[in-house]
């Protein structure tokens, strides 16, 4: 994946933010020494029955609009995919995936991601368009880091087309904006506006961050990102292990240092501004949150919580 960064998080790290520098710039040596998989997931393998479409879980699906961003997370867990034209879908892509959708009744809730959404902002208003079509999907999702990335962009007039889109999606399903924010020198003033531009839309705002060595794995910035965040009327919803994808091996943090901050954090916070400590499992199961350091000496020397982290090695 090419190193890509706009001009607002180059000027972010010219100010001297090492937590952005390391989550955008790529390193000046980077080991040949990879563990993972490219797609640990199996997005593609498993569960894509079309293009574009992610059906991992029954009610629920991921429609992948696009490859591409503002930006490159060096991090990203499709650092295979990332910055490519691959991933952009054609207007038959686009009726392709209604159809499937609308062909499976079960599925009650859609999440926009890629890439991000919100880079390609035609391509996701026309599927915004055919999901308002479906009177099954009750949900809509939209995962995105472009406040973050071009807090700007927000200005121009295709993203204030596209503000008007969810404010009148807003009135007819529950809608939800997914931003995916890791440290708390990335929610400027800017950002915080930006954020609430789209609040007024009747758009819900969750957060999803991801523990990553040296940006965020200590309590104190995950405190003050999330209390700032809870402060702004804005719910941390998930923060996640870093997954074992291709490349990212320098990201991960050990296993028994994030339960400790989680459970610090625990202590520290009130329960809306608490997000939810998950592992995204390789073998299907989803999102499983791992017991905290709470469940020690329980009376027994090992119990149902007991977590073995060999378990979901790859």
């Amino acid at each position: 994946m090419k190193e890509r960064i706009t001009k607002y998080l180059d000027t972010l790290i010219n100010k001297g933010s090492v937590a952005i520098k390391l989550q955008f710039k790529k390193p000046r040596k980077s080991s040949k020494k990879y563990r993972f998989k490219e797609d640990p997931l199996g997005e593609e393998e498993k569960y894509s029955p079309i293009k574009g479409i992610v059906h991992k879980f029954g009610n629920r699906i991921l429609w992948k609009i696009t490859y591409r961003c503002a930006a490159h997370c060096q991090h990203c867990t499709r650092t295979r995919q990332i910055g490519t034209p691959d991933g952009d879908l054609t207007n038959e892509n686009i009726l392709s995936g209604a159809e499937y959708i609308r062909n499976h009744p079960e599925i009650d809730e859609v999440i926009l991601s890629g890439g991000d959404p919100m880079f390609t902002v035609l391509d996701t208003m026309d599927a915004l368009n055919e999901l308002m079509k479906i009177e099954t999907v009750k949900v809509i999702r939209i995962g995105t880091r472009m406040p973050l990335h071009s807090p700007d962009s927000f200005k121009t007039k295709h993203f204030k087309e596209l503000l008007k889109k969810l404010r009148l999606i807003a009135k007819k399903r529950r809608l939800l904006v997914l931003v995916h924010i890791n440290h708390p020198d990335e929610l400027t003033r800017k950002v915080l506006n930006v954020l609430h531009t789209i609040k007024k839309t009747g758009a819900e705002i969750l957060t999803q961050t991801v523990f990553l060595k040296g940006v965020n794995d200590n309590v104190e910035a995950l405190e003050k990102m999330c209390i700032t965040l809870y402060h702004n009327g804005i719910r941390p919803y998930y923060i996640y292990r870093c997954d074992y994808v291709r490349g990212l091996e320098r990201f991960i943090v050990p296993l028994r240092k994030e339960k400790k901050i989680m459970t610090d954090l625990r202590k520290r916070l009130s329960g809306p501004a608490y997000p939810i400590y998950v592992i995204d499992l390789p073998d299907g199961r989803g999102k499983i949150p791992p017991p905290l350091d709470f469940w020690k000496n329980t009376g027994s020397s090992r119990t149902c919580f007991d977590f073995d982290e060999k378990k979901i090695r790859i």
